[in-house]
């Protein structure tokens, strides 16, 4: 096995922390810097704006990262040889007991779930006439779902063979489903709280998203049902639907 892999099976569960104590780190200070920037320009503690500007280079970005991604499992280049040893790795070094922690953790992005809560988020916004909400809400999040589906059936990327017994999933892996339904959901659910709660919640709301996302992208590693490139090419493509949905919300907000 290749040292690289090794080395992360090894300390996947430290790796797990530090990657998670990281995004929140750059998560806030993502947030400190737009929320000084506004401060400094209007002088209102209001919820975080997207200007189109910014939203066309993050998506340009987003779709630069998942077309790598997409060309380097769909050429079968070196990425796919360093996804089968780490999961392999992961398979031999983790020990029952981490992976039937993680395996409920993982839940948390259960496609069921987030369709549970995003449909009655949908309803709520309906039923208040949140019109300039809600059909971003579902505009992004159908979006996410429908085309990780279609991505799904056209790669036919085969999952890791995990067999530890703790979590079985049916269908193709790239791009992780999970992933991807996690950043878009809980992203937009973020933006949501932004718009509408106090100022003094905003810091909680964005670390909040970013935990959840984060902890969950790499549960499925973890648990060897997707591969590392898988989680990656997830989160870039239900990124490009949180930047859709949330421009998409501004342009709603900014044409009232």
């Amino acid at each position: 096995m290749d040292a690289l892999p090794l080395w992360i099976s090894q300390h996947a569960l430290a790796l797990w922390a530090a990657v998670l104590i990281l995004a929140l780190l750059t998560g806030d200070a993502v947030w400190r810097h737009a929320r000084r920037r506004r401060l400094a320009a209007t002088g209102k503690g209001g919820y975080l704006a997207l200007r189109p500007g910014t939203a066309a280079i993050l998506l340009a970005l987003l779709a630069a990262l998942f077309g790598v991604l997409f060309w380097a499992v769909w050429t079968q280049t070196a990425l796919l040889r360093f996804d089968t040893a780490l999961a392999q790795g992961l398979h031999d070094q983790l020990a029952p007991g981490p992976l039937q922690f993680t395996a409920l953790v993982t839940q948390l992005g259960d496609p069921r779930l987030i369709v549970l809560a995003a449909s009655a988020f949908a309803l709520v916004l309906a039923l208040r006439r949140r019109w300039r909400l809600f059909v971003p809400w579902c505009i992004a999040l159908l979006g996410t779902a429908a085309s990780d589906q279609a991505i799904k059936r056209f790669v036919h990327r085969p999952r890791p063979l995990g067999g530890h017994g703790f979590i079985a999933e049916a269908g193709f892996s790239f791009p992780s489903g999970h992933a991807a339904g996690a950043m878009a959901f809980f992203g937009l659910l973020a933006y949501l709280l932004l718009h509408r709660s106090s100022p003094r919640r905003h810091r909680d709301a964005v670390a909040a998203a970013v935990a959840l996302v984060t902890i969950i992208g790499c549960s499925r590693v973890i648990l060897q049902v997707h591969y590392l490139s898988d989680v990656l090419a997830g989160y870039a493509l239900g990124a490009c639907w949180l930047v859709i949905g949330i421009t998409l919300a501004e342009q709603l907000r900014q044409a009232r």
